[in-house]
């Protein structure tokens, strides 16, 4: 049968012997109208997945991001960024038909939430908002990052990636692989952490378990006491005191040398969130708030108390284009504001930069990239004291563009710092979508702050959803002391 879905204009094709389903799609709007964008998404794919590019790619140099890339094939990069997805559509559409109140049954069923990430990515699939829930029995791949997760209980849980790791219960995790730092409270006594051939269970502690790519398992006990259960009938559970540590494997229970380092009693410091107005669409314009977590501590800035920027220069490379500004469609007087004031659809686009971060003393105003000063002196406390943000689009790495960051004058201990992943990044769900932008094309290559205003613009609508992607600077990274 053919259904007409309530997105205008598209159909698509069901096999008539699923009444069931059939049904459901005419009696269900959010079903139907669910049903459809998974639909879509998968034909998008196999269209953009069929279509047929040249290898015949050399490397250049990234000019807004100032880091050396090479472009792959464009089919493998299709299939790199995508093919993850489009098993992801397949997966969701296969419960929508076949597991909807499994599904149902699993979320409802679980207390367990992310209450922190960070740098955090997931293979084929956008990182879970901060305060989700996460489902019950489901293989979570952490590929970069760590998370976060809270139980019921008072236990919480952080897991270091590379790992694969499932919520089994509201007080019951697995880890296939990789490590995971464990607080349980008193009232949290006998929270589990199941790997593939052991069984831990908390007796009040701080603990951390380890899983090798081999399955074995290392257990250490920071604070307080845990009891180990290996997956053989015949070997006795051991009971670990704060201090002491096991290893599980081919060789049995062998004891190990302890080292606290490995736990983790808090997410990197990072910045978590932001928060915007809104434009007509709906989408982020101004900054309104940002949440940082600095010293292991959650802050909150209003964007009045951030001490406001000022353009000192913009000097591009020689592959630099004539593309440099975007804003609203009406630039402001000054150009030079839409670097300096809140507004996220306005901004400079970098003009490039070396594929090394500088090791000698240089004059930034003829270095490639632009410099700015702060308003006032700037703090060096602990975690970010710079938040840096850049617009994105679906095109561009969804890390973000890497950059080199560096002091104006150069002195003994004073060092470049290279930023290659940002905290909020394309798969984050704080990462917002940006209101209406236009891009400005100037007439000539821009070579100054001064030509930056004097030159004459054309203005064309952005077709793209972009979003914000924000990073924290600590200045200590850049030699600075506290």
């Amino acid at each position: 049968m053919k259904e007409q879905s309530d997105q205008e204009g598209i159909d698509f094709d069901l096999p008539d012997n699923d009444p069931a389903i059939n049904e459901r799609l005419k009696s269900d709007p959010e079903f139907r109208r669910e049903f459809a964008e998974h639909w879509l998404l998968v034909a998008a794919l196999e269209e953009t997945l069929g279509q047929k590019e040249s290898n015949d790619q050399t490397p250049s140099l990234d000019a807004a991001s100032g880091v050396s890339n090479s472009q792959p094939n464009r089919r493998a990069d299709v299939i790199l960024r995508y093919g993850g997805w489009l098993v992801a559509a397949l997966v969701v559409l296969g419960l929508f038909v076949f597991g909807a109140d499994w599904r149902e049954e699993a979320e409802t069923g679980s207390q367990v939430s992310f209450t922190s990430l960070a740098r955090a990515s997931f293979f084929g699939e956008l990182t879970p908002a901060i305060g989700s829930t996460a489902d019950l029995k489901r293989d979570y791949s952490l590929v970069a990052g760590s998370v976060e997760l809270s139980f019921p209980d008072g236990a919480t849980t952080i897991v270091e990636a590379p790992a694969v790791f499932r919520v089994e219960a509201n007080d019951w995790l697995a880890l296939d692989v990789g490590s995971c730092s464990v607080h349980a409270p008193p009232g949290a006594e006998g929270f589990r952490v199941d790997t593939p051939n052991s069984r831990v269970i908390d007796r009040g502690t701080r603990f951390v378990v380890n899983v090798s790519e081999f399955s074995e398992t290392e257990v250490q006990v920071v604070e307080g006491a845990a009891d180990i259960y290996p997956e053989s009938e015949e070997a006795e559970k051991v009971h670990l005191t704060d201090g002491s540590g096991r290893r599980v494997g081919n060789k049995g229970l062998v004891p190990v040398n302890f080292s606290a380092d490995s736990y983790r009693r808090q997410v990197p410091d990072r910045i978590i969130s932001f928060e915007a107005t809104r434009g007509a669409d709906g989408k982020a314009r101004e900054l309104s708030q940002v949440t940082v977590q600095r010293d292991g501590l959650i802050r909150e800035y209003q964007a009045g108390d951030l001490i406001p920027i000022e353009l000192l220069s913009f000097t591009p490379d020689s592959s630099s284009p004539s593309l440099n500004v975007f804003g609203d469609k009406n630039l402001p007087e000054r150009r030079a504001t839409l670097i300096e004031d809140m507004l996220l659809n306005g901004g400079i686009i970098n003009p490039g930069g070396s594929a090394r971060p500088l090791q000698q003393e240089f004059d930034y105003r003829t270095t490639p990239g632009f410099a700015i000063r702060f308003a006032r002196p700037v703090r060096n406390g602990p975690g970010p004291d710079v938040v840096f943000f850049e617009v994105q689009n679906p095109m561009n790495p969804s890390d973000g563009d890497a950059f080199h960051v560096g002091p104006l004058e150069w002195e003994p201990g004073k060092r470049f710092h290279t930023v290659r992943r940002y905290d909020l990044m394309m798969t984050s769900a704080e990462a917002l979508l940006i209101t209406e932008r236009y891009i400005h094309y100037a007439d000539h290559q821009i070579r100054s702050p001064e030509d930056l205003e004097t030159a004459a613009y054309s203005a064309k609508i952005s077709p793209l959803n972009t979003r914000a992607l924000a990073v924290g600077i600590d200045l200590s990274d850049l030699g600075y002391e506290d």
